[in-house]
């Protein structure tokens, strides 16, 4: 079977921003533009609507996580909206709003029974119990305050580690790596070497190494996006760097999940003066990871 390099996103305007992948049920692609969601099949190069703008409140979608297989968690931005729908049949199981005058809620991770959200409005992040039934989901609260560690500005990506006991938080305006017990709440931040910050958008972690998807830097007065990976200890407190990966089709690339053994990466053309169709997923190989 052929291997697609890019999916389209079909719409005029669309500006994806979020992704999550289920084995059963494909991919998922969120616009930050008026809050479709798309699925896609992994064999099909057009994805198509699966819950229109508007739908739900849903007017804006950022972030968003597979639970269990069976539920779809995304974030609706500065609405402060956390929707659960199930991938079975696409009906609204839930939605919730945090108790907060203003957030900007953007993206998750579910591990055990709870999704964690990253707020960009402010350094703390989230958590809604999710139970095993729709009965059981409870309200947002705030899990951690990340400032009393030190962080101060704009929070993005978030992922597990593979045991689930902390969670990995990206703080994309400073550039530095944070650690959050999902026991406790307890917040450090993860070692870098010196000078080596990363204005890192979605996490993706693979064993010990750890995907920055997608870092933006300067360089010679143009904005460059990477992917980059960093070597992690076996408690997830100290990383090195180990790689960084340039692509030709990034455009204003924003988050990556795992299929099949293959990234994807949301091309969001964010930075465009003027965004235009044809808006793509693309699929590329994972890089190579020492």
């Amino acid at each position: 079977m052929a291997i697609i390099s890019a999916y389209t996103l079909p719409g005029e305007r669309v500006l994806p921003e979020g992704i999550a992948y289920s084995s059963a049920h494909g991919f998922y692609a969120g616009s930050i533009a008026d809050g479709t969601i798309f699925r896609g099949s992994l064999d099909d190069e057009l994805a198509q609507v699966w819950q229109p703008p508007g739908k739900d409140a849903r007017t804006c979608v950022l972030g968003m996580a597979v639970h269990r297989d069976q539920w779809l968690v995304a974030c609706g931005g500065e609405t402060g909206h956390l929707f659960v729908y199930d991938m079975a049949d696409s009906a609204l199981v839930a939605r919730r709003t945090v108790p907060a005058a203003k957030t900007l809620l953007n993206d998750v991770w579910t591990v055990g029974g709870a999704a964690f959200v990253t707020d960009s409005a402010r350094p703390v992040l989230w958590r809604l119990p999710l139970g095993a039934t729709p009965q059981a989901i409870g309200e947002p609260e705030v899990f951690a305050d990340l400032s009393s560690a030190g962080a101060n500005a704009f929070l993005n990506g978030i992922t597990a580690t593979a045991d689930g006991t902390a969670l990995l938080v990206a703080a994309q305006g400073t550039g530095t790596l944070w650690r959050v017990e999902t026991a406790s709440g307890a917040v450090e931040q993860v070692h870098l070497p010196e000078g080596c910050g990363f204005c890192a958008d979605g996490l993706l972690l693979l064993g010990d190494r750890l995907l920055l998807g997608v870092v933006n830097e300067t360089r010679e007065g143009t904005i460059v996006f990477s992917l980059a990976a960093v070597a992690l200890d076996a408690a997830a407190r100290k990383a090195v760097p180990v790689g960084k990966w340039d692509d030709p089709r990034f455009d204003t690339p924003t988050t990556i999940a795992l299929a099949r053994r293959r990234l994807l990466v949301v091309n969001s053309q964010l930075t465009r003066a003027e965004p235009a169709a044809p808006f793509h997923v693309i699929s590329m190989d994972l890089p190579p990871l020492p």
